[in-house]
């Protein structure tokens, strides 16, 4: 049987192709599959992460009293190391002043075992290191380094006694003295001031300052 379809174009029912009716019901099911996989994958990543994260923080619990003992440990070392500082600025000011004092009085000369020289009183000072330089180019000590130096104030039986002490510490490397002023006394003696020097390397460890009297 033929059927013919008198109705105008307008008129007439379309008839969709079926591919078209395949894609629309395809894509969505695409789209809905691409979805669900990126979803499982986020999910399997922050399920991934939230383990490694708790495996983290079991290490960390596990390693916590080695963490507080390194701290300690830490905390310590500082300490030791505040007192050992200390200790070294301690050793570095320090002089042995009876022992540089001991080596400056067997210099003074002696004649028959007795002093000649009367000494009033004895400063001693440490010289400052940036100082030493300075003196050595002011002339000072015959141009020696020095370390330590001794304020004298004395009184000698003589001249003769006096230029002794003088020489004693001029001839003497490790020694240099600078001598100020001297004038006869009434008693026949002479009443005289200088600053005697003891050198770098005739000096022991340095430190401070110190008054003897």
């Amino acid at each position: 049987m033929i059927k013919l379809n008198l109705l105008p174009k307008r008129l007439r029912k379309r008839v969709e192709p079926g591919w078209w009716r395949l894609t629309a019901i395809i894509f969505p099911l695409v789209v809905f599959a691409v979805v669900a996989m990126l979803h499982i994958s986020a999910s399997n990543q922050i399920n991934q992460l939230e383990s490694d994260r708790d495996n983290l923080r079991a290490v960390v619990q596990a390693l916590q009293p080695y963490i507080q003992q390194q701290r300690e440990l830490t905390r310590r070392k500082a300490e030791l190391e505040k007192i050992i500082n200390v200790d070294r600025e301690i050793k570095a000011r320090y002089i042995p002043w009876p022992d540089n004092l001991a080596r400056f009085i067997n210099q003074i000369p002696r004649r028959g075992g007795r002093f000649e020289v009367f000494l009033r009183s004895v400063n001693t000072r440490l010289v400052p290191q940036e100082n030493r330089a300075s003196l050595a180019e002011q002339g000072l000590y015959d141009r020696k380094p020095v370390a330590v130096e001794f304020t004298l104030q004395g009184e000698a039986r003589n001249e003769a006694a006096l230029a002794r002490f003088v020489k004693a510490f001029e001839d003497n490397p490790n020694f240099g003295i600078n001598f100020q002023q001297g004038s006869l006394n009434e008693n026949g003696g002479y009443d005289f001031s200088a600053t005697v020097a003891i050198t770098e390397s005739g000096a022991k460890p340095e430190g401070g300052e110190h008054s003897a009297r």
